[in-house]
């Protein structure tokens, strides 16, 4: 399992992948919280992890680990075939 935050760690191949949505706190500065209308305010950022499985067994497993008790997360399982993109220009 490795979370894939660039392109090259996609594989090429059909896989199994889990997309989890979260959020972080972006706290304001001392001059929002001071002087409303200055600075910058506190606020949340959506984030989107890429989880790429190297088998049905680890995403299974993965799976299983969300859904216990204490750790439920926002996710979407899925299983990946990466198409490719060819392109052909023509001047005419």
């Amino acid at each position: 399992m490795k979370t894939a935050h660039t392109n090259k760690l996609v594989p090429s191949t059909p896989h199994f992948a889990a997309i989890v949505f979260s959020t972080i706190y972006i706290p304001g500065d001392e001059r929002s919280r001071t002087n409303p209308g200055h600075g910058y305010p506190a606020s949340s950022e959506p984030v989107v992890n890429y989880i790429v499985f190297e088998s049905r067994e680890e995403m299974e497993e993965w799976v299983t680990n969300q859904e216990g008790y204490y750790s439920k997360k926002d996710y979407r399982i899925i299983e990946a075939t990466p198409l490719s993109v060819k392109f052909t220009a023509t001047v005419g």
